[in-house]
């Protein structure tokens, strides 16, 4: 029986099992180089240059990287080895601070790490606007914060949060904190809303939204701003469709009815 045994036993010897490898990689990519450098003025070229100490990929740049002034979608973004591009479809506007919030859009290619609170500023004049604005948003009916929430800057009294996008904005974190970063001095009208549809415009037949009445004199660093949100469906009440079913009468609007 040995005979039999013996092949057997090679066998199970000569068996391959995967490597176990290494402790997990947790260290997000860490940014070495970048064009221009952050909190460089004079800044005229029409893209962005990052350079980090790892291998990369994208994930969802037009949702992740938060670009203030807004310029919406107009921008192109890719990665190649350790470098990401980010080119502008437009020149950028004379004597204005751009900021620049990658959010998770910029992770390592293996464990997908995203890059950590790296924001970028530079102008195309010769100074830095460097006001700040933080505060919290929260559910005003549930008394909880509110994550991922964005929040929105406008300045003008004809401006229409249904209608227009905002020129500021970001995103709440996991706590609904929030901070818009580099803003000149003015008076602001603050908002925020869940941009479901991301999009920028607030819908509210779907969306939370809320808002401070009084405008943000701005000419220092302002904190403590909180803002409320809630679900308030202000579209007119419309009749969509009337006919009769049988012995009863159906009628339809554009929302619910309190009767």
């Amino acid at each position: 029986t040995y005979w039999l045994i013996y092949p057997l036993f090679v066998l199970a010897c000569a068996k391959q099992t995967a490597p176990t490898g290494g402790p997990k990689d947790t260290i997000p990519p860490v940014l070495i180089s970048s064009k221009p450098f952050n909190q460089q003025t004079n800044y005229n070229a029409s893209s962005l240059e990052l350079t980090f100490n790892e291998r990369l990929l994208l994930n969802n740049p037009k949702e992740q990287i938060i670009i203030t002034p807004n310029v919406g979608n107009k921008f192109e973004a890719e990665a190649k080895k350790n470098t990401v591009t980010i080119k502008f479809d437009s020149p950028f506007d004379p004597n204005t601070t751009y900021s620049i919030n990658l959010r998770d859009a910029v992770q390592d290619i293996i464990e997908k790490n995203p890059v950590e609170n790296l924001k970028l500023a530079f102008s195309t004049g010769d100074y830095i606007d460097s006001l700040m604005i933080q505060g919290l948003v929260y559910d005003l009916l549930k008394s909880t914060e509110t994550k991922d929430a964005t929040i929105a800057l406008f300045q003008s009294d004809t401006f229409n949060i249904f209608k227009h996008k905002p020129i500021y904005f970001t995103k709440s974190d996991t706590k609904g904190k929030f901070q818009l970063t580099n803003l000149k001095p003015g008076n602001y009208y603050i908002y925020a809303f869940d941009d479901k549809n991301k999009n920028l415009i607030v819908e509210s037949k779907s969306e939370s939204y809320g808002y401070l009445v009084k405008t943000i004199q701005l000419n220092k660093d302002t904190s403590n701003i909180n803002i409320p949100t809630i679900r308030l469906d202000t579209r007119p009440l419309k009749l969509t469709s009337a006919r009769p079913t049988g012995t009863y009468f159906n009628i339809k609007t554009s929302k619910n009815l309190d009767y």
